[in-house]
């Protein structure tokens, strides 16, 4: 979508409510691939994503309807699915969405928090989820810093794909 002069691209960014400092990692990593690297191209990359989980609990709809605009979608995890489990079905929709051609969705993002040394059953069987999950990519993190240097990466490749298929678009037209 063009506006303002600029080819912008909407990321939806989840994670449960206990995650926030790293939900403000991620902002921040888009943030600088945005001021290096996207906007001298023309490219913007738009966060899109809850504050807190009440949004997810109170507007599902709205909720499902902006993953269903996005392209990129990231989703923070450590131990569990949020409230009601209700980011695992966000993140169940983002799949849907990017394995329907005809919706905006091109990747699905997971980050995951390593836990401490984990025995609850629930947890393992949650992350053992995530990790068999086809076709997402997945990194795990330790650290707020370690998680924005991931960002950080994903980000700046999909700023290249982006350029690499302006510039593609721009030949065809010639």
């Amino acid at each position: 979508m063009m506006k303002h002069g600029f080819d912008m691209h909407r990321i939806f960014i989840a994670g449960p409510g206990d995650l926030e400092r790293e939900r403000d990692a991620v902002r921040g990593a888009i943030s600088q691939a945005n001021e290096e690297e996207a906007m001298p191209h023309k490219i913007l990359l738009v966060s899109a994503g809850l504050r807190e989980d009440a949004q997810i609990v109170n507007f599902r709809a709205a909720v499902s309807e902006n993953v269903r605009d996005s392209e990129y979608f990231i989703q923070i995890f450590e131990d569990e699915w949020g409230p009601k489990n209700l980011f695992r079905k966000t993140f169940y929709v983002a799949l849907e969405c990017r394995d329907d051609a005809a919706m905006p969705m091109r990747e699905v993002v997971v980050f995951l928090k390593n836990a401490r040394t984990e025995t609850d059953p629930e947890i393992v069987a949650f992350r053992e989820e995530l990790e068999q999950t086809p076709g997402i990519r997945l990194y795990r993190f330790k650290t707020p810093a370690e998680l924005t240097a991931q960002v950080r990466e994903v980000c700046s490749q999909w700023v290249r794909e982006i350029r690499s298929e302006t510039a593609m678009a721009g030949e065809v037209e010639h």
